[in-house]
């Protein structure tokens, strides 16, 4: 390396990332050093060029099909599991990543298999990590009505998978309309009876909102009652229940409240 590196500042999401492998590619030609961020650093480093980079889904669109056509699903899933995660690093392993298999005229389709190498191993964790939540909440959405027929749910992951579960709750519920908040980021996915999902940013329950989630609903009070009527005190494993239901997911479970 020429002892220079430069540090692309993206925005927090998988588009951002994406938009930042796609800017930051030249950048790395000749063996310069890129690092991706999704936060400025709180201390700069001499011989170091900071870029901020603004997202653009169509760049972004590009890198993800550029993976996906030349690196496969398998490696596709992979990427875009880890892009979701909150570890740090995830940004410059993915950069890194990617530029591994196609850099200089690659296509090395068994990247991740190569899990001796830093980066790959990173991308490979992230992966099992996020992927194990995701599939926990499928389980874990606890949903009540709202007036008007709206079922909603409310969820704090520690990862950033709320639009990835919009499949399966639209295949689950095609013909009802409901939303799923995810309240550390204040974003919801909403799905329209009949419609695709959509996801907005920057969304802040209302107060009559909040009043209807503080009320105590008949079929709450049925689900609570029903749970407690089917347990066992005699046979009750804490240790195992904690196992399989974490205390980070039992805030919006109703079983729980």
């Amino acid at each position: 390396m020429n002892g220079e590196k430069t540090v692309l500042i993206c925005e927090d999401s998988m588009e951002g990332i994406f938009t930042a492998v796609y800017d930051g590619w030249l950048d790395g030609a000749g063996n310069r050093e890129v690092e991706v961020r999704v936060c400025a650093p709180e201390n700069l480093e001499l011989f170091c060029t900071y870029r901020r980079i603004e997202t653009d889904c169509e760049k972004a669109g590009k890198v993800m099909r550029t993976i996906l056509m030349k690196l496969g699903v398998k490696t596709y899933e992979d990427i875009c599991y880890a892009a979701v995660s909150q570890n740090p690093d995830r940004g410059t392993a993915i950069y890194r990543v990617v530029r591994k298999a196609l850099g200089n005229g690659r296509c090395d389709a068994r990247i991740m298999e190569a899990l001796a190498d830093p980066d790959v191993s990173t991308v490979a964790k992230l992966r099992t990590k996020v992927w194990h939540e995701f599939h926990r909440y499928f389980g874990f959405v606890r949903f009540r009505e709202l007036g008007g027929g709206i079922l909603f749910s409310k969820i704090k992951p520690e990862n950033d998978i709320l639009a990835m579960l919009g499949p399966h709750f639209a295949n689950r519920f095609p013909n009802e309309n409901w939303m799923i908040y995810d309240e550390g980021r204040e974003k919801v996915l909403l799905h329209r009876k009949g419609e695709e999902c959509t996801l907005r940013s920057g969304v802040t329950l209302s107060q009559e909102y909040r009043e209807d989630l503080t009320e105590k609903e008949e079929y709450e009070e049925l689900w609570r009652a029903f749970c407690s009527s089917i347990t066992v005190q005699e046979r009750r494993n804490g240790k195992l229940q904690q196992q399989l239901v974490p205390l980070k997911f039992r805030d919006n479970m109703l079983e729980f409240s």
